[in-house]
């Protein structure tokens, strides 16, 4: 029996500049995982962009779902991107006025799941990414780093087919990058793909990280980092 793939770039060349001067190749199957290696963060949300269908083609084809973005009517792209949870490179703003509705918002309006059920599993991811609960009140009241916990948790949130994660791996992140790869891999179990789009560093290069493909974005389009196992 035939897997569908998640996430299909067939020669895809994005408009932007963005966008890599190659045609783009990628197939990522439930519950496969992507470290992609991009150089800086304007590039990667760019590159993010574009696997969710927000940004046009001058040739090949972006598939989610066994769906063509670029052939999708609007409305049906708009929800098919309810499937698709995303850590943005610039996570919740400190301008925020109620962290929880910010992170409940777009599942709330992507799903059927009831409030009472999302709460209660934003509130378990929460807890997963060092948090002590859900997040309430404005976010000029949390840290940066719970800002970005918070984030992850809205990423992760009401059982996404996707994540895209715009985050350098660091070691350094008092404990994220652990309980990134903890709650990941659940998810994986479960069938969810994950794509983590990071900077340079060594922590790329680890091992530890167990990840089903290991590449560079340049400008001559993806390439595998090699030299490193590829584990599942």
């Amino acid at each position: 029996m035939t897997v569908q793939p998640v996430l299909a770039l067939n020669a895809a060349r994005g408009i932007g500049a963005l966008m890599p001067l190659g045609a783009l190749d990628l197939t990522l199957l439930p519950g496969e995982f992507a470290l992609i290696e991009v150089p800086g963060s304007r590039r990667g949300a760019a590159f993010a962009d574009l696997c969710s269908g927000l940004v046009p083609l001058t040739g090949g084809t972006i598939h989610f779902l066994g769906r063509d973005w670029h052939g999708t009517p609007r409305r049906r792209a708009d929800a098919l991107r309810g499937h698709i949870g995303r850590l943005f490179h610039l996570p919740l703003r400190t301008n925020t006025l109620d962290v929880a509705n910010r992170i409940l918002l777009a599942r709330l309006h992507h799903t059927r799941i009831s409030e009472t059920v999302l709460r209660a599993e934003a509130t378990e991811l929460a807890l997963r990414f060092g948090l002590p609960g859900l997040p309430v009140g404005p976010a000029r009241r949390l840290t940066e780093t719970d800002l970005l916990r918070a984030a992850c948790v809205r990423a992760f949130l009401g059982r996404p087919r996707l994540v895209i994660l715009e985050l350098p791996v660091t070691t350094q992140q008092d404990g994220l990058l652990s309980a990134l790869l903890e709650v990941g891999a659940e998810a994986r179990g479960q069938g969810l793909t994950v794509m983590w789009l990071a900077g340079t560093g060594p922590a790329l290069h680890d091992r530890s990280v167990r990840a089903t493909h290991r590449l560079r974005l340049a400008d001559i389009g993806l390439t595998t980092i090699r030299g490193l196992e590829q584990a599942a």
